[in-house]
């Protein structure tokens, strides 16, 4: 593997290994173990070490609805009965019973006794967080945290929000929480925050590294947030950079407006207002969001989504901004699905890249998976639905995201710059061998052309040699249809004149004539079936040692009736060894058509001689002489014996009909057979043919066997 791809797959592997890593560490404090209250009751008599605990109260708490308790209520033997054991954190629109049911809008009390570790002297403290929307939280008798003002009705009622750090000194075993809380302003209302207890260095230090935490987070959002945009300034074409900026600078903001409230530090904001700008960070970082996933994977889809969300949130904002808390909050309902939807989307598009082996999607399908996990959380969080002692992580989870995708700017930044070093050094190459170049593509061009052109000339000789293929066949079959039509059609008549009476004296000549026809009519198919087979390569060819006066004497009884009606002599000759290499059937055929050439072409009376003489000593291998003394070829004739360019059939000696196709096939036939064939002849005197064979299988013939089709 070259040693750029190593780079890049280690780098992608240490990008995956740390995003993993950040994604277990903020998953830890989720998994903790805490106590539970249980129908009012928070029992922590088992903590192990009471000298430094921390705990969240979240649990079964006594929920009266459209009740103002007060400590005093709960003392004595005529205690309230609870409406509902209603699980804390929560919003009160999620309790209902069989005698009341919550709404948006009204006033409760929460109650809760807290059974604390015997002999507790430490100085104890609480960590209060903001309620829904105003609230005052009594401790034995003592009021220990309120915010806003609490009431039965609107007019009454102050919102307010200000989370705290509370010290308390406990002066018994036994501790009794009451929270009155009022919402007539927000569109839930309750106890959605989970509320700590401690031992006071326990709740100062978490509370201190929540602060340091979520000003951290701030600082490093913002500076990233103007780090992008200052990129997107001298880089406008990557407009991916401003969404991704937008969508910080609404994350580095919230933290000001949510959780620990640290605009407070800074000036006092009014609740509305906190609660307005609250809600605009986060559509902004929702737009920011959306068109940075379309950027970043855009598709058909994704576009259509982004142009809904931006209608959608930017309504929103103008609706924040023109009305009050209980009109604008309910655009969360499209902020949930809005945010979800984009979060899937990438993590798809980001694992099918990394399925299509696009490998730098890996790191972002890690960053995207972290995203999820904030998203998830933050989405309980503000539901109250969540039973974690940390409130909003999503400011830190964007923190790692931030980090991963500085780290991958900095690498295409990185391989920008090696490809544009890279395309510089091509660029000077050129430049330095413009001319070697130009030369070297002159002369792959005339080669080129010099490949084409034999090509040409090869498609041309091709198309010559079909085209001639395609006459001779036409030559082939006119020859076939006259002379398989003439014996056919002779046969045919002997038989009808069989059935008169008269010709039926004349039975054995008609029948040897039939019979003489009916040879000729399997001697020409069987030479037009081989002849087929040769021209699709498909003969069959499979030699071995054998006889050949065996298939000498075989074909000369079957030619011995038309022999002796011609008053042909026929002499056998055999010196030494008859056995050589060849294929039986092929040489079956050529035998049998030079006989039948031999007895066609010698006149009546005439003599038709075979010798077959081993010639192995001397390494010239079997020779086969088929002689006779009849007509004779013509020089003229004996040129184009062997080739196809004249199809031309003689008639015998007693006007015997051919095709023409014989001493071609069998020259054909002799060279699959690695043979030889020639002629002697001098016209009114007669012919030999001489073949030679070889005597055994030639070293060449594995290779040749190989080559021949058999089909």
């Amino acid at each position: 593997m070259p040693r750029d791809c190593l780079s890049k797959t280690m780098l992608l592997r240490k990008l995956l290994f740390l995003a993993f890593v950040l994604l277990f560490a903020s998953c830890m404090n989720l998994s903790s173990q805490n106590p539970t209250a249980i129908k009012g009751v928070l029992d922590l008599r088992q903590i192990h070490d009471k000298d430094k605990f921390l705990v969240s109260l979240n649990g079964e708490w006594e929920f009266y609805w459209k009740k103002m308790l007060f400590p005093r209520d709960f003392k004595g033997h005529n205690l309230p009965k609870p409406d509902i054991y209603g699980k804390v954190p929560s919003y009160w629109t999620e309790y209902s019973g069989a005698a009341f049911k919550t709404g948006k809008y009204g006033y409760a009390t929460y109650h809760l006794t807290i059974l604390l570790p015997r002999n507790l002297n430490n100085r104890l403290a609480f960590d209060v967080p903001v309620f829904d929307s105003s609230f005052d939280l009594w401790v034995n008798d003592t009021l220990l945290a309120f915010n806003g003002q609490t009431g039965k009705s609107e007019e009454e009622t102050k919102p307010g929000y200000a989370p705290g750090f509370h010290r308390y000194i406990p002066t018994g075993d036994t501790m009794s929480v009451v929270i009155n809380v009022s919402n007539f302003q927000h569109r839930r209302g309750g106890f959605w925050i989970p509320m700590k207890l401690g031992t006071f260095l326990e709740v100062n230090k978490k509370k201190a590294n929540m602060w340091a935490g979520e000003y951290a987070t701030v600082s490093v959002l913002l500076v990233f947030a103007l780090f992008f945009m200052i990129f997107f300034l001298l880089y406008p074409k990557d407009r991916i950079m401003i969404f991704f900026s937008m969508a910080l600078f609404g994350l580095a903001l919230r933290p000001l407006f949510t959780s620990q409230f640290l605009i407070y530090d800074f000036f006092p904001v009014g609740w509305q207002w906190t609660v307005k700008m609250e809600y605009l960070c986060l559509y902004t970082a929702m737009l920011g969001w959306a068109w940075f996933a379309d950027s970043l994977y855009p598709s058909r889809l994704i576009r259509y989504v982004v142009y809904v969300v931006t209608f959608i949130f930017s309504a929103a904002t103008i609706i924040t901004l023109l009305f009050p808390v209980k009109v604008f909050s309910y655009s969360v309902i499209a902020y949930y699905p809005s945010m979800m939807f984009l979060i899937m989307y990438v993590l798809f598009c980001s694992f099918k890249r990394i399925l299509q082996k696009r490998y730098i999607d890996a790191a972002y399908f890690a960053a995207f998976l972290l995203l999820t996990v904030g998203s998830v959380h933050d989405i309980l969080v503000s539901l109250g639905r969540a039973y974690y002692q940390v409130g909003y992580i999503m400011s830190f989870v964007v923190v790692v995201f931030v980090f991963i995708q500085a780290v991958l700017l900095l690498y295409k930044w990185g391989m920008t710059f090696y490809e544009k070093e890279r395309l510089h050094n091509e660029l000077e190459f050129l430049n330095k061998n413009l001319e070697k170049l130009v030369s070297e593509r002159t002369i792959d061009l005339k080669i080129r052309n010099e490949e084409i052109e034999e090509q040409n000339s090869r498609i041309a000789l091709q198309n010559k040699q079909l085209s001639d293929t395609l006459q001779l066949k036409n030559k082939i079959f006119s020859v076939i249809a006259h002379d398989l039509r003439s014996p056919v059609v002779n046969i045919l008549y002997m038989l009808n004149l069989l059935k008169e009476e008269e010709y039926k004296a004349k039975y054995d000549t008609f029948a040897n004539s039939s019979i003489q026809y009916a040879q000729l009519v399997i001697n020409l198919l069987e030479n037009m079936l081989v002849w087929g087979r040769g021209q699709e390569e498909k003969i069959k060819y499979s030699p071995d040692i054998q006889d050949l006066a065996n298939i000498i004497l075989t074909n000369l009884s079957i030619l011995k009736e038309t022999s002796d009606r011609k008053d042909i002599s026929v002499n056998f000759t055999q010196i030494g060894s008859s056995f050589a290499y060849f294929d039986k059937d092929l040489m079956d055929i050529v035998i049998r058509n030079l006989l039948s050439n031999a007895v066609k072409y010698t006149y009546r009376g005439g003599r038709v001689s075979i010798l077959v003489k081993d010639r192995s000593n001397n390494g010239e291998g079997v020779l086969l002489k088929i002689c006779d003394n009849g007509v004779g070829i013509s020089e003229v004739n004996q040129k184009h014996l062997f080739t196809f360019n004249e199809i031309e059939s003689t008639p015998g000696t007693e006007n015997e009909k051919g095709t023409g196709l014989g001493l071609k096939l069998c020259q054909e036939l002799i060279r699959i057979n690695m043979g030889t064939i020639l002629v002697e002849s001098t016209e009114g005197e007669g012919t030999c043919f001489m073949i030679v064979l070889p005597e055994e299988k030639p070293a060449t013939a594995g290779k040749e066997e190989s080559s021949q089709p058999d089909k």
